[in-house]
């Protein structure tokens, strides 16, 4: 028997994900005042960025920043002032999975922070960031298969329906937005100190020019010294709008996904001429925008001749991106924090800062249960003393998110809007929206048919045969190893369902 089969090419992409690898970034910066003058943190915080990535075999490099902000005072420690200082890092992450040495292929570094501290010494501030970065790298893949046999009434064939995605567009940009906003004269700002800036992408879309927009909005906390009694230091909220477009490399499309972040916030406050002040903010916004291309392919899972010479079958095991993943979500939380023993008690809280660290998930129907711990610092004022108290503390938390990122997808999160208030002397209560960030790709496996060759001539036992079912059989493997059609299976045995239970009796019956 001379086996005829149409061929043809398989375009995927092969996915791979680097493990997460922790990194410390240490800086130091000059204190304006004295080397004897007594200096104090009260809250050190940094946020970081990737500028680059680059894959050489099974390892990719990745450089970025991380900018340091710190909340200190030095001499008079009722003055509380802010310094910003920058670090720059490079580092090597090793691939999952080893790829051949030559392979090159689109790399998407990310990096989040996990714990920042700082001191004063000798006049010198100390900071130490802890950052943990993961990256991933699409590589383009063809696999030549099996698309169809030629028509033959002794081939029974199976086929299978691999919903298939790759990428074939990509860009990325950046922009600097600047907006200004009245400080009432009700707050007393003194000097605004430094601002911090969470962006949420919420549209996507493509035109004609091969440019694609997003749109979204930034919400700016900013941190001020104030003359209002009791309270030296307040905050301020402000939410911004924001519409990018950038140019893609490649075609739109059938769908698109962005991720949005701030890589730089600066902001600074003046005399607006009527008793209040004016603030101006610059938000650098970086935006990644990747476009794919869903489709559906034919192909044979599995075929068998029915008579005569057997079919060998070589099959090449697949890994393909089916998917992608991209969803930003949030809840809101509360925690109860207990000052530590021996504590100043708590007049009026300033400000709250939380940071989460993720320690596991588990991934329930629709609902993600999420598990960490929420590092968070209080300033606060105390009935006996005109200088701010500062008290870092760590606390349990639990929360679910409606979605269903599943286990594959890389996850992010970050604490917007944190509202502090006393409830006891040694009790503060901490308010809080948790945002998650789940990316990545989905991936699927196949076996996939890449050739086919007659094989020896087996005889076929006639007569009828009872055959009880075992866990896990199918009606296909029953057709294989009796060499018949599953629709004549099902003609002889009329009650048979397509996916019998263990036990189930099937005759069978060749002339």
């Amino acid at each position: 028997m001379e086996l005829q089969y149409m061929k043809d090419q398989l375009e995927t992409e092969q996915v791979l994900q680097a493990k997460p690898t922790q990194v410390t970034v240490e800086a130091e910066a000059a204190l304006p005042g004295g080397l004897r003058e007594e200096a104090k943190v009260y809250f050190a915080d940094a946020s970081v960025s990737v500028q680059s990535g680059e894959m050489s075999g099974s390892r990719v490099a990745a450089e970025g920043r991380v900018t340091f902000h710190a909340l200190y005072a030095q001499g008079d420690m009722r003055h509380v002032a802010a310094l910003e200082t920058a670090a720059d890092f490079s580092q090597s992450l090793p691939l999952r999975e080893e790829t051949p040495s030559a392979a090159a292929g689109a790399v998407r570094p990310r990096a989040q922070v996990q714990h920042v501290s700082a001191k004063a010494f000798n006049g010198r501030l100390l900071l130490r960031a802890v950052i943990l970065l993961t990256a991933e790298a699409a590589l383009p893949r063809t696999v030549s298969y099996i698309r169809d046999l030629a028509e033959n009434k002794d081939i029974q064939k199976d086929m299978q329906v691999l919903s298939l995605q790759r990428a074939v567009g990509e860009g990325e940009g950046q922009m600097l937005l600047r907006e200004e906003f009245d400080l009432s004269d009700v707050l007393q700002v003194k000097e605004t100190l430094y601002a911090s800036a969470h962006a949420q992408a919420e549209d996507i879309f493509g035109g004609a020019d091969g440019r694609a927009t997003v749109t979204g909005h930034v919400e700016i906390e900013a941190y001020h010294t104030s003359l209002m009694p009791g309270r030296p230091l307040i905050f301020t909220r402000h939410t911004v709008p924001f519409e990018q477009t950038v140019n893609l490399t490649g075609a739109l499309g059938s769908q698109m996904a962005a991720t949005t972040s701030v890589r730089d916030v600066a902001v600074l406050s003046q005399d607006n001429g009527d008793g209040g002040r004016l603030m101006r903010a610059e938000v650098q916004l970086f935006t990644e925008i990747t476009a794919v291309e869903n489709t559906e392919t034919e192909v044979i899972r599995d075929a068998f001749t029915t008579q005569g010479e057997t079919m060998e079958l070589t099959r090449q095991h697949v890994v393909f991106r089916s998917g992608t993943i991209n969803e930003q979500t949030a809840e809101s939380g509360k925690l109860t924090l207990v000052l530590p023993e021996g504590s100043p008690r708590v007049k009026t809280v300033l400000l709250g800062f939380a940071r989460p660290i993720l320690l596991g998930t588990e991934q329930k129907g629709a609902k993600l249960h999420a598990d960490g711990v929420m590092e968070t610092t209080l300033l606060y004022m105390t009935d006996d003393s005109d200088v701010p108290v500062s008290v870092s503390l760590e606390e349990p938390f639990h929360t679910v998110f409606s979605t269903e990122a599943g286990q594959e997808a890389a996850l992010q999160m970050s604490v917007s809007q944190v509202d502090v208030s006393a409830v006891t002397g040694d009790r503060v209560e901490m308010k809080y929206i948790l945002h998650l960030h789940a990316f990545g790709v989905n991936k699927t496996h196949a076996d996939v048919a890449v050739s086919a060759v007659p094989g020896e001539v087996k005889q076929i036992e006639k007569g009828v045969a009872l055959y009880f079912i075992q866990p896990g059989d199918t009606l296909w493997d029953i057709a294989r190893h009796y060499r018949m059609a599953v629709q004549e299976i099902c003609r002889m045995n009329p009650d048979l369902s397509m996916q019998p239970a263990a036990g189930t009796p099937v005759i069978t019956y060749r002339r």
